[in-house]
């Protein structure tokens, strides 16, 4: 069966160059130029492996790993040039199995990529347990005569005693859920191995709106869609959001009324120089 990888770069002559040379050493490669559309292709095609540019418009390669990583063990390799330290653990923070900076030789590629694969399908592999014999019993030529066993004394343990018994159990104490809302809307929808790119285009709303919200930077979303936004994914995760939205529609305000006073302010100090230099 041919191995299938998914190229995402949005470069078209290093993309289609890559794509070009995988097929020629036998492997099926296909090739996407942005990260959501990427996203959705992975849920399509199901790929084996993906090789993961990082500067990309709308959404860094980063982001692309983490949202594969939330809903899919398919190995990513990071393929980019930016190749310090910080970049490298960032990456692999993400949730890249490994990571190549460019310029790169393909033949060092492929190696990682063969090297990639290995892991993947060793840990992947099910264990097949050895069933223990038992050691066969001596060989006598004597007469043969049947022991009983004596039965075993039945004891109480010690710290069972008559005043615990009737006692009812103490109940489990429940997971602590995330009290912002943020991070619960988040939570909810990786339990449930949604993406996304998914959760936007089933509740009709724009990813980028989802994700400020995730990270409750309510600011970015328009204060005339931001309601429709929160009730939307509410109800799409089962989470009801009516008290945080007034918290959130006035972290909205609060912003929005800092951002202009800053523009004014800036307005201000132009104008200010203007007629010192006049």
């Amino acid at each position: 069966m041919t191995i299938k990888i998914l190229i995402v770069d949005d470069e078209p002559a290093i993309g289609k160059l890559l794509m070009y040379q995988l097929r020629t050493i036998g492997y099926q490669a296909l090739y996407i130029a942005d990260g959501l559309s990427a996203l959705e292709r992975i849920e399509r095609e199901k790929p084996e492996l993906v090789l993961l540019d990082v500067m990309m418009p709308m959404i860094s390669g980063w982001e692309v790993c983490r949202q594969i990583r939330a809903t899919s063990s398919v190995p990513v390799i990071m393929l980019t040039a930016k190749s310090s330290d910080a970049d490298i653990v960032t990456g692999l923070s993400a949730g890249a199995d490994d990571y190549i900076a460019k310029p790169f030789n393909m033949g060092q590629l492929q190696a990682r990529i063969e090297a990639v694969l290995r892991r993947t399908r060793s840990s992947s592999r099910p264990r097949i347990a050895v069933p223990q014999t038992a050691e066969p019993a001596p060989f006598s030529t004597g007469p043969t005569r049947l022991v009983t066993p004596e039965p075993l004394p039945v004891t109480v343990p010690e710290i069972i005693s008559d005043e615990l018994i009737g006692v009812e159990p103490i109940p489990a104490l429940p997971e602590e859920l995330p009290t912002r809302l943020g991070p619960r809307l988040r939570e909810a929808r990786v339990v449930k191995g949604i993406t996304l790119v998914q959760a936007a285009r089933d509740c009709n709303t724009r990813w980028e709106f989802l994700q400020a919200i995730e990270q409750e930077n309510y600011a970015y979303v328009p204060r005339p869609q931001l309601r429709m936004a929160l009730q939307r994914y509410g109800r799409y995760l089962h989470i009801d959001v009516q008290p945080y939205t007034p918290q959130a529609q006035t972290a909205a305000q609060r912003f929005s009324a800092l951002h202009y006073a800053t523009i004014f302010t800036l307005v201000l100090l132009v104008i200010a120089v203007s007629i010192y230099l006049i």
